[in-house]
């Protein structure tokens, strides 16, 4: 049987001279039963080209923050570096998949971009908005709090009612989720964990790392695989 092939936009390394992407997305994905399709970050002109060749979407995180005028506001001197090409084509991208009903799967930052496309907006910098801190110490890929997760939603679908453990490595979380966005997943402290877009076949963010703990956490692996399901459902 044929994998269904899943896009993954890479991330611009060493001031855009490199294109780079962990490991473990790629892993995850072959693991949920998808073909990984590494996609370099370039001109958002070409993103409809690149969709032409791919059954879904993951969008990654990174060590960069989408920048706040995107979304209405002042930059605050908390917030991170941005990379506007990054982010340009990999909204291109999510656009482009949902408009064309191809499943998209957001991570940490891909999570952030699915809220802001949808008319949201995001707390800059979690310690000085809500005197919250979501930056584990290493290792990153063991979990560190619960995610308690909303009754009906695709996340429960996928993983099942009881609060999952995630791991825990970002500054930045949605503050606002956006037009037609539902929030499935949630902190004990309040920081929204997972939203959903309403309508759409297969549209879903998480603010954790699932393709870090997919390797020891079937319910993570859930979620990827998920991803590569309704891909394969829609290629039929």
């Amino acid at each position: 049987m044929t994998r269904p092939r899943i896009a993954i936009p890479l991330d611009l390394a060493d001031g855009g001279s490199r294109y780079e992407q962990p490991r473990a997305y790629a892993d995850a994905v072959l693991a949920a039963g998808g073909l990984p399709l590494p996609v370099p970050c370039g001109d958002p002109a070409r993103a409809a080209e690149y969709l032409e060749l791919c059954d879904g979407l993951l969008v990654a995180g990174g060590p960069f923050d989408i920048p706040p005028e995107r979304y209405g506001e002042e930059r605050r001197p908390a917030c991170g570096p941005s990379r506007p090409e990054r982010t340009a084509f990999e909204e291109a991208m999510t656009v482009g998949a949902l408009a064309a009903g191809k499943p998209v799967l957001g991570i940490c930052g891909g999570m952030q971009l699915l809220a802001v496309i949808r008319g949201g907006a995001l707390h800059q910098h979690l310690p000085e908005d809500m005197g919250l801190s979501h930056e584990q110490p290493a290792p990153k890929d063991l979990p560190s709090h619960v995610v308690e997760v909303g009754p009906g939603s695709l996340l429960e679908r996928l993983v099942g009612s009881e609060p999952l453990r995630v791991n825990s490595t970002h500054h930045q979380a949605v503050r606002r989720p956006g037009n037609g966005v539902a929030v499935s997943g949630w902190a004990p402290d309040g920081v929204v964990e997972a939203i959903e877009i309403e309508g759409a076949r297969f549209a879903l963010g998480v603010q954790w790392h699932p393709e870090a703990l997919a390797a020891r956490d079937p319910r993570q692996l859930s979620i990827l695989r998920g991803l590569v399901d309704a891909a394969r459902e829609r290629g039929r």
